[in-house]
């Protein structure tokens, strides 16, 4: 089985697949889900080294995905990036708390490019080097 970059769970499938070209421009292969029963399903397919998900997902909510994601010992490790329409402030977990569920960043789709996002993958995947 080939590793996949990045699972992207995103329930707007046409936000994924431009998700998902950004990311190939970057060199970054990656998978996408709409809910979280086939984000769980990928992950366990494809062993992705990065997760991006929308918190507002069908089904269980994203919290609940990152909850289960964590419980399978060979996922405890992987950097988990929140791009959602929740503004930090509507998740109240601290920065300790976020940091406690392997959360590497928090970007709010309403003021966040593409271009940062993909930078921040960019910027994991190079400290996963050093």
């Amino acid at each position: 089985m080939k590793a996949t970059d990045i699972l992207i769970i995103e329930p707007l499938e046409d936000l994924a697949k431009v998700l998902a070209r950004a990311f190939k421009r970057s060199g970054l292969s990656s998978a996408i889900a709409t809910t979280a029963q086939e984000a769980i399903r990928l992950a366990d397919e494809k062993a992705p080294r990065l997760v991006v998900i929308e918190l507002l997902i069908p089904g269980h909510n994203g919290m609940e995905f990152i909850h289960e994601f964590r419980s399978y010992p060979e996922w405890l490790k992987t950097p988990i990036i929140l791009y959602s329409h929740l503004a930090p402030e509507e998740l109240g977990l601290s920065d300790e708390a976020m940091q406690d569920m392997g959360i590497a960043g928090h970007f709010y789709k309403p003021t966040t490019s593409l271009g940062k996002l993909v930078g921040a993958t960019e910027s994991i995947f190079a400290r996963e080097h050093n």
